[in-house]
C-alpha cells in the first residue's frame, strides 16, 4: 500500500528534512570545530594581534617563559589577558598562567624586591634566574596634563611583554648615558627615566670633565638640550666614542650663547644647526588649540625609515616648538649617510632674523622643507651597509617636554624611543609600537569640507528623490 501525499504534505516533509539537516550539520561542525583556538583581531589597528616580530622571537626561543597574569579568576582584564593569550598560543616555550595575587603570596614574592607590592593586573615574565614584573599601569599609554588628567592614549602590552621576554631570556640591557654639567634637560626632568627604564634601557649620568671618556659599556649618549658650550677635552671624548663606532642623541634648543665646540663636532659629521625658528603656514599641520600658532606644527613623517613607520602605521603625529633647522653640510664626508626623519612643508621657511616679526616670509628667511630631526649613519666603504657611529639630532629638545594645556605627547615619546633603539641596534624592537586608541579628528581644507558637504547634503538625497520618483512612476504605468 502507498502513502500518497498531497501537495501541501510533500512541501511540509521536504522543509521539515531540510532544517533537521542543517541543524545536524550545525552541530556537527561546533562539535568539530569547539576546540580550535581560532582568533580573528577585527579591531582596525590589530589591538590584540602581535606582529610578525614577536612571533618570530617567541618562535625561535631557546628557553622557557612564564608568563604570570595577576588576577582573580573570572576577573581578568579581558584586553590584556587577549594578547598574553596570543603568546601561549605562539609557541610551546611560553606558558600563561593566571595567579590569584591574594591565594600566592609567595610565588609573587620571589620576582619582586622585599616590600614591593604588586596590583593586580600587573603581569610578570620570567625565565630562569632572570624576571621582571610589569605594573597594570605600564601595560597603558597614559598622558597627563599639566592639570594632572590622566587621559588613555594607547596599549603597550605587546611593546612591554616582549621587551621583558627579550631581557629575561638574554639577560641584556642595553645601557644609556646621560650627560651632565652643561646645564642640560635629565631623563627625570623630561618625565621620560620611567619610560626609558621600562622599555629594557639601563640609564646613568656622566659628567665628562670628572670622567674623560664615555663608558665602554655605554650603547647611547644622551644629550639633551644644553645651555653652554662642550669644552675642547669633552668634544675630543664624544668624538672618540663615535669613532669607536658610538651612537649619539642630542637636542637642542635656540639659547643664544655660541657653542664652537658642538658646532665643530657635528660638522665632522655632516651636520649644521640652522639658528634661527622654523615657522609653518600649512594650516593641515597646525593645531587649531595653540591658535594656528606657526612655531608649534606637525612635522612631516620621513617615507619608508624605520623610525617613523611605526609613528604612521598608528596615526600619531608629532609636534615641535619652536624649533631650529638642520642642514647637511656643503663638503661631506661620503661615507656617511644623512636622512632627514621630521621636516616642515614647502609652506614653512626658516626665519634667522629674530628682529623681523613679519607674518610673512621675507628675502632674508630660507624656504622650507626644513628638517628639524634628522640621522646619521656611518656606512662601510666597500659594501654600503651602516655600520659604525649613529647620531640622531633633534633641533627642537622642549618637544620631548610636557607641553603648555597638552601635557606629553604620545608620538613625542614614541620617537625618542623609537631612536633609543634605532641608535642601539635594536631596530626590532621599533617594528613593535604601542597600539593607538586615540582618534585624531578628520583634517579637511576648504575645498574638501565643501566636496563633501555637497556629496552628502546635495547628492545623496538627490540620488534618493530620483530613484524613489522613477520606482512610483513605473508603478503607475504598470
Amino acid at each position: 500500500m502507498k502513502l500518497k501525499l498531497n501537495f501541501k504534505a510533500r512541501h511540509a516533509s521536504v522543509a521539515a528534512l531540510t532544517n533537521i539537516a542543517v541543524l545536524a550539520a550545525l552541530i556537527i561542525f561546533n562539535l568539530l570545530f569547539q576546540n580550535i583556538p581560532a582568533q580573528w583581531d577585527m579591531t582596525r589597528r590589530k589591538l590584540f594581534s602581535l606582529t610578525d616580530t614577536t612571533v618570530s622571537m617567541v618562535k625561535n626561543l631557546d628557553r622557557d617563559v612564564q608568563i604570570y597574569l595577576l588576577s582573580k579568576p573570572g576577573q581578568e582584564p579581558k584586553d590584556i589577558l587577549e594578547v598574553l593569550q596570543r603568546y601561549d598560543s605562539a609557541s610551546s616555550r611560553v606558558s600563561l598562567k593566571i595567579i590569584d595575587p591574594d591565594r600566592n603570596p609567595g610565588l609573587i614574592s620571589a620576582f619582586t624586591e622585599e616590600g614591593q607590592t604588586v596590583a593586580a593586573g600587573s603581569v610578570i615574565v620570567a625565565s630562569g634566574e632572570y624576571s621582571r614584573v610589569i605594573a597594570r599601569l605600564d601595560l597603558y599609554s597614559i598622558s597627563y596634563s599639566q592639570q594632572g588628567q590622566p587621559q588613555l592614549l594607547g596599549m603597550t602590552v605587546e611593546q612591554r611583554v616582549t621587551s621583558a621576554i627579550s631581557y629575561v631570556t638574554t639577560g641584556r640591557e642595553p645601557k644609556v648615558y646621560v650627560l651632565e654639567g652643561h646645564n642640560e634637560y635629565s631623563l627625570r626632568d623630561l618625565g621620560l627615566e620611567e619610560v626609558v627604564q621600562k622599555a629594557n634601557f639601563g640609564t646613568e649620568t656622566l659628567n665628562l670633565l670628572r670622567e674623560g671618556a664615555v663608558p665602554s659599556d655605554a650603547d647611547v649618549l644622551i644629550i639633551l638640550s644644553p645651555e653652554r658650550d662642550l669644552t675642547v677635552n669633552e668634544a675630543a671624548a664624544v668624538d672618540s666614542y663615535l669613532q669607536s663606532g658610538g651612537a649619539l642623541f642630542l637636542s637642542l634648543d635656540m639659547t643664544g650663547s655660541s657653542t664652537p665646540n658642538f658646532d665643530s663636532l657635528l660638522e665632522k659629521y655632516n651636520l649644521v644647526i640652522e639658528q634661527g625658528f622654523v615657522m609653518e603656514k600649512d594650516t593641515n599641520r597646525l593645531l587649531p588649540g595653540m591658535s594656528n600658532n606657526p612655531l608649534f606644527f606637525s612635522p612631516a613623517l620621513a617615507e619608508d625609515n624605520v623610525i617613523t613607520d611605526t609613528l604612521r602605521e598608528n596615526s600619531l603625529d608629532t609636534f615641535v616648538f619652536t624649533s631650529m633647522g638642520i642642514r647637511e653640510t656643503e663638503i661631506k664626508k661620503r661615507n656617511l649617510k644623512f636622512t632627514p626623519i621630521l621636516s616642515s612643508s614647502d609652506s614653512s621657511w626658516l626665519r634667522s632674523d629674530l628682529n623681523n616679526t613679519s607674518e610673512f616670509r621675507t628675502s632674508s628667511d630660507i624656504p622650507g622643507p626644513i628638517p628639524v630631526a634628522a640621522s646619521i649613519a656611518e656606512t662601510s666603504r666597500d659594501t654600503g651597509a651602516e655600520e659604525g657611529a649613529r647620531i640622531i639630532v633633534l633641533a627642537s629638545g622642549k618637544s620631548l617636554a610636557s607641553l603648555p594645556g597638552i601635557g606629553q605627547i604620545k608620538a613625542n615619546i614614541e620617537f625618542f624611543l623609537n631612536s633609543l633603539n634605532w641608535l642601539s641596534d635594536q631596530e626590532e624592537s621599533i617594528n613593535i609600537p604601542s597600539k593607538s586608541l586615540f582618534r585624531l579628528p578628520m583634517r579637511l581644507n576648504a575645498l574638501q569640507a565643501w566636496i563633501y558637504g555637497g556629496i552628502c547634503v546635495i547628492l545623496i538625497p538627490l540620488i534618493i528623490i530620483i530613484s524613489a520618483a522613477v520606482v512610483l512612476y513605473r508603478r503607475k504605468n504598470l
